[in-house]
């Protein structure tokens, strides 16, 4: 799978683009504020349907503009498919191929992809809610069965947290139900995606000549089995408990997983050099993972590749670049030593080649 091209218009500060992109390592150049982490989030909103910047996809659109448009082509087996998102301020629209789509839900995993950003720090030091949205994120990409569960669970999650405001227990018992169906779901694929990253670490570690890591998951709710049966008693037990609160206080929606260095957590121990090590190789093995569960090589994408690691450690990296799939970096004007990849301008959204 190659994504070859990238069609932009109205998005961000690109009035009209198009990036033509080689088969490896793909740099893209330029400096602070000429459209590189633009053109980067353009292409990972068309892999996971997510702007890794914003929840608003309205700060997406160009100034005073009525909305954006986004279009990829993608060779996969000699067979040219193309992904198209846009947005006009009220709604969302996907096409994949001749089809139109009302969400991006069925065409996760066209386009699989991992990303590598400066805000990831908030894996180890930021809120459970951003070592959530990685759980989340990455396996909806391979399993669509885990994106129904999830989305099921927080429906009836809506409906029990609004049932426990009103101090009303009217169908109540409906919904726990329904919440511990797909809570049992959602922890055994994240247990088993946790154990099976803590695996590829290993080896990503030794790659970057970094400390042990390890990843520890921390459910919220009883991990008893069979879970479905113990979480549903968790939630009638706590029913009257968390009537008072109007808040459901157990269950995936509350789940944390340490990223733990030598034993002990990250965030408390590591230096932050340690610390952006640890990401740069949990994203490898984020990557490895997913090209084994896909069957196919992911994209691979690094915001501001010089801010991450020392001059070290960011040559053992881009070793470790060499073995994956299509890659794309944006890095400032004063380009690092690289050879046999593709180099992409961006100045003031304008693209050229280098």
């Amino acid at each position: 799978m190659i994504l070859k091209e990238l069609y932009l218009h109205n998005f961000r500060n690109f009035g009209v683009a198009q990036v033509k992109f080689g088969r490896g390592i793909n740099l893209i150049c330029g400096d602070n504020g000429q459209g590189k982490t633009n053109l980067l989030e353009a292409l990972f909103l068309l892999s996971t349907g997510r702007s890794f910047r914003t929840q608003h996809l309205s700060e997406l659109i160009y100034h005073e503009k009525g909305f954006f448009f986004l279009e990829a082509k993608i060779v996969q087996n000699s067979v040219t498919e193309t992904l198209g998102l846009s947005f006009d301020g009220q709604a969302k629209r996907v096409e994949h191929n001749a089809m139109r789509f009302s969400s991006f839900q069925p065409l996760l995993g066209l386009l699989p992809s991992t990303l590598f950003a400066p805000q990831d720090l908030d894996l180890i030091v930021g809120s459970p809610a951003y070592r959530r949205r990685f759980l989340n994120l990455h396996l909806a990409q391979s399993d669509p069965l885990y994106v129904h569960h999830l989305l099921r669970f927080h429906r009836a999650l809506k409906q029990r947290n609004s049932l426990l405001r009103y101090q009303s227990q009217e169908g109540i018992e409906v919904f726990e139900q329904e919440m511990a169906l797909s809570a049992a779901y959602l922890f055994e694929k994240r247990n088993d995606l946790l154990r099976e990253l803590n695996d590829h670490l290993q080896d990503t570690c030794k790659k970057l000549s970094s400390e042990p890591l390890q990843l520890r998951y921390f459910p919220s709710q009883s991990t008893q089995e069979p879970l479905q049966t113990s979480y549903l008693a968790q939630l009638q037990k706590n029913r009257s408990r968390e009537r008072q609160l109007g808040i459901s206080l157990h269950g995936p929606h509350r789940d944390d997983f340490l990223i733990l260095l030598e034993d002990k957590p990250a965030r408390l121990f590591a230096s932050e050099g340690q610390k952006r090590t640890a990401i740069a190789a949990l994203r490898l093995a984020e990557w490895r993972r997913l090209a084994k569960q896909v069957d196919l090589p992911p994209l691979f994408g690094i915001d501001d590749f010089e801010m991450h690691l020392d001059q070290r450690r960011q040559g053992l990296f881009q070793d470790a670049l060499n073995e994956l799939g299509q890659v794309f970096i944006t890095t400032p004007q004063t380009l690092p030593v690289w050879k046999n990849v593709q180099k992409v301008a961006i100045q003031g959204g304008a693209v050229s080649y280098l």
